[in-house]
């Protein structure tokens, strides 16, 4: 009986969350579009839902703070009174405290907050509301007398009934699944696929050994087979990972409602590509560092209106959040139409702060310049304060996204505006590698980050100013040898180089490695104890003749590499 109850519970907590992640964004839309019916109904009936099941549940708390809410839109709902900011706030800050009580009731807790507070502030705004429902009545009321006895004729046309018929939904069978059995199922998916690859590297070595055995040919057909059934079992599991970004974006138009309200400034946000899907682990840690920039670009970048004014921009500054697919990539762009960075500020600060001296400043491009507000603890802001510059918090964006193997780009342009530009794999488990050998050692380089690969003479290798340089299609790209990058040696001096044409961003950039063993679908296993950031290695991998070879990620040996010379 205690576990039917455990799980009644649980299917309560799921709910409510669900329920309540979802009344932010209806809030913010319902402020933007006014006293919208169908919005208004949609919380109403979250709002009952939500109170209906904890009332079952015995969970009172719960049940008077979302009665005393959901008073408050039965009467929006009926007309008699109006949503203001005001009444916004009070409702806002009752579905943060049911999202406390929530949070005990799922960690088995009992709730230490008073919610005596927040009623009185519900009664308090609900007071306010209808008074002031009752003085714009009374204008109306003395309004409409007022025409009325100047015999104004009126002409009115019924309305018209729509014919139109909304579409009727898909009906979808869903299954609630514990996400450690998915995690689960995904660890066996690459063990398999490492064992395919395995077999696969045995089967073409006595095909080529035992060619015309019927056996062998047996076994060539047979692995093939497995070889297809694995690739369609791995798709499967990975799309059973898949969410969309939209669980991770639901919660942005609260936040930059509320951030814009507290700084005084008018901020309208965007968000397109909510429905592009990722991989869990992705939805998991990418909320954090879009946090961080968006409550950066409403504080450091979006001016206030006073100020937009006297550029001759709108009141009213402007987030745009657009999320899509790029290949074997998610890319995320939040963009704002502010004061863009000052690369002279960032440039002076860096300089006071010690971080690099005048004659290294010099020398410095400006996305070099630009890419010193990563630095631990950088901002250009004097005074520190809860929403610091665009240092705070920038340094565990950098690191939070270069943990799921991605990487940050900046384009700004002065009183125009920011985008940052985040790059993420579709999934951090099971990717598509390039293997190349450098001296006696083979190393994996993701197949998303390589545009071709190309074999070339010496004598092609040019050198500007100290850097090694290869005309590549009449670019010319700087060229970098991977094992002066990680510091390996024996590596063979030929006439004729592999070069891989690579692709970070919009940064283009040559590696020279020894030779190019091919493509091969590899797992990635993290290692304990490594400092990726610092060695630019994302983990290893088992290949199929049985060897453990390290993953290079190039999204970091590229920051590596364009600052060696």
């Amino acid at each position: 009986m205690a576990d039917e109850m455990d799980e009644i519970i649980n299917e309560f907590i799921v709910e409510a969350e669900e329920i309540l992640e979802q009344i932010d964004p209806l809030f913010v839309e319902l402020e933007s579009k006014g006293e919208d019916p169908e919005i208004i109904n949609e919380i109403f009936r979250g709002m009952h839902t939500l109170k209906g099941a904890a009332g079952f549940l015995g969970f009172q708390n719960v049940v008077d703070v979302a009665h005393r809410a959901e008073t408050i839109l039965k009467k929006v709902r009926e007309g008699e009174i109006s949503i203001s900011p005001e009444l916004t706030d009070a409702i806002l800050k009752a579905v943060d405290t049911l999202k406390i009580l929530i949070s005990h009731i799922k960690a088995k807790e009992e709730p230490k907050e008073d919610i005596k507070p927040i009623l009185d502030l519900l009664d308090s705004a609900l007071q306010k509301a209808s008074q002031k429902k009752v003085s714009e009545t009374g204008e109306v009321i003395e309004k409409v007398e007022k025409i009325e006895s100047q015999e104004v004729e009126v002409k009115t046309t019924e309305p018209r009934e729509s014919t139109a018929q909304a579409p009727k939904e898909k009906e979808v069978s869903t299954l609630r699944v514990d996400v450690e059995r998915i995690d689960k199922v995904m660890d066996l998916a690459g063990e398999i696929v490492l064992a395919r690859n395995r077999l696969l590297n045995l089967s073409n070595k006595l095909e080529a050994k035992y060619a015309g055995d019927e056996h062998i040919e047996g076994l060539v057909e047979t692995t093939a087979f497995l070889d297809r059934v694995t690739s369609d079992l791995q798709l499967a599991v990975m799309k059973m990972r898949m969410q969309p970004l939209q669980k991770v974006f639901v919660k942005f138009p609260r936040m930059v409602r509320d951030l814009a309200r507290t700084l005084g400034k008018e901020v309208d946000l965007e968000i397109i590509g909510e429905d592009t899907e990722v991989d869990k682990s992705v939805i998991e840690h990418i909320g954090d560092p879009l946090v961080h920039i968006i409550r950066n670009s409403i504080d450091h970048g979006i001016e206030t209106p006073e100020e937009r004014i006297s550029k001759g921009k709108p009141s009213q500054g402007k987030i745009v959040i657009n999320a899509y697919q790029k290949g074997t990539q998610i890319v995320i762009d939040i963009s704002d139409d502010g004061k863009g960075i000052d690369v002279e500020a960032v440039k002076a600060k860096a300089i006071t702060k010690g971080l690099i001296t005048l004659e290294e400043a010099e020398k410095l491009s400006e996305e070099a310049i630009i890419n010193l507000i990563f630095l631990p603890g950088f901002s250009t802001k004097d005074v520190s304060t809860e929403l610091s510059g665009r240092g705070v918090g920038m340094d565990v964006v950098k690191s939070n996204v270069a943990k799921l193997n991605g990487y940050v780009e900046i384009f700004t342009e002065k009183d125009k505006g920011t985008t940052f530009r985040i790059s993420l794999p579709l999934t951090l488990a099971i990717i598509q590698a390039m293997m190349v050998q450098v001296g006696q050692e083979v190393y994996a380089i993701p197949q998303s980050m390589i545009e071709e690969t190309l074999r070339v003479d010496i004598n092609e290798i040019k050198e500007v100013t100290g850097q090694k340089v290869l005309t590549v299609r009449n670019r010319v790209l700087p060229l970098f040898m991977l094992n002066e990058i990680l510091g390996a040696f024996g590596s063979a001096e030929n006439q004729r180089k592999y070069v891989l044409v690579a692709s970070v961003g919009d940064k283009r950039f040559c590696i020279s490695v020894d030779s190019v063993l091919g493509q091969e679908e590899i797992v990635i296993k993290t290692i304990n104890g490594v400092d990726s950031e610092e060695c630019g290695i994302m983990g290893a991998t088992i290949t199929g003749d049985g060897k453990v070879v390290l993953i290079l990620d190039l999204a970091l040996l590229s920051r590596k590499v364009l600052t060696m010379k």
